[in-house]
């Protein structure tokens, strides 16, 4: 098997935030690559996803999906239709070509309802559809290409591409002198595109064994203590970010309140887990600060 930096690699749902993170390690690492976003190719269409098999990569990432959360209670079938469907698809040219895949889910797998950290093999509950898209998405994976599909279950995702939490905290801190309204009773992980970069590539580099991992930033945190870490790096007052319940938000999507994942699993194929949501933070804050202010 080819090493990591011998690979080609192939990047489904280029335009978003994780595929531009890791297109942007795979070029300053050299290696070759080739990333389609939406325009370029639809997952959806088998025929649209010939342009890989015709690159030929080494490894397939797919980071291709629905994601809007509250969208997918409205629009449930084209949620289905891109987060089972596609990854079906995708799964299909991987066995085709006889290569590893690595797909993008989500924490929205669970229920929620936990308080310890939920293990890769707990019993999955999604009470957003969302998240039964996202799983049907995965169990689709399994089915199709059992013996070379790699689910990395992540969450709170955020870094300087696109739109996330991250930047749109940044930007009202810095923008306006507002109150910040955010969420205290929902538990997580804030994960950088970094480091979840990161830890794809070194996945590959390791040549792990098919299965679901969790890859998410150690340690854990509410909405509301990110929010306030956010407005403290931007030099703002801290005192601005408000404390509310999810009641309070009068969202139609159920969110997991306690969605902290176990990374122990990593230590049975030789990889550590990923490090603590602070550091990751403190690391990648400029970039993103730099991001939003030429966003302004």
């Amino acid at each position: 098997m080819a090493t990591a930096e011998e690979m080609k690699w192939g990047i489904t749902g280029g335009g978003g935030q994780l595929a531009r993170t890791l297109s942007e390690l795979l070029q300053k690492k050299r290696i070759p690559y080739k990333s389609w976003d939406r325009q370029e190719m639809d997952i959806t269409d088998l025929k649209s996803l010939e342009k890989i098999a015709q690159y030929k990569p080494s490894v397939l990432v797919n980071c291709a999906a629905w994601t809007n959360v509250e969208g997918a209670e409205d629009s449930f079938d084209e949620a289905i239709r891109v987060n089972r469907d596609g990854a079906a698809n995708v799964a299909e040219i991987a066995k085709k070509l006889n290569i590893p895949i690595i797909h993008i889910s989500t924490d929205y797998v669970f229920s929620g309802v936990n308080k310890r950290a939920w293990m890769v093999d707990d019993s999955t509950f999604p009470t957003s559809n969302y998240g039964r898209s996202k799983l049907q998405g995965e169990r689709a994976l399994f089915e199709i290409w059992p013996e070379k599909s790699i689910i990395f279950r992540t969450a709170w995702l955020y870094g300087p591409f696109g739109k996330n939490f991250a930047k749109s905290i940044i930007r009202k801190a810095i923008i306006s002198k507002e109150k910040i309204s955010v969420v205290n009773d929902q538990f997580g992980q804030p994960t950088t595109t970094l480091d979840l970069a990161k830890q794809i590539f070194q996945a590959m580099k390791n040549g792990i064994s098919a299965g679901t991992y969790h890859a998410t930033n150690a340690g854990e945190a509410s909405w509301w203590e990110f929010a306030r870490e956010l407005v403290k790096l931007s030099d703002e007052d801290t005192d601005r970010v408000i404390p509310i319940s999810s009641h309070e938000l009068n969202s139609k999507v159920k969110r997991p309140a306690y969605s902290v994942l176990d990374h122990s699993d990593w230590s049975k194929v030789g990889m550590q887990g990923m490090r603590d949501w602070q550091s990751a933070l403190l690391e990648v804050f400029p970039e993103i600060k730099i991001s939003v202010e030429k966003e302004k």
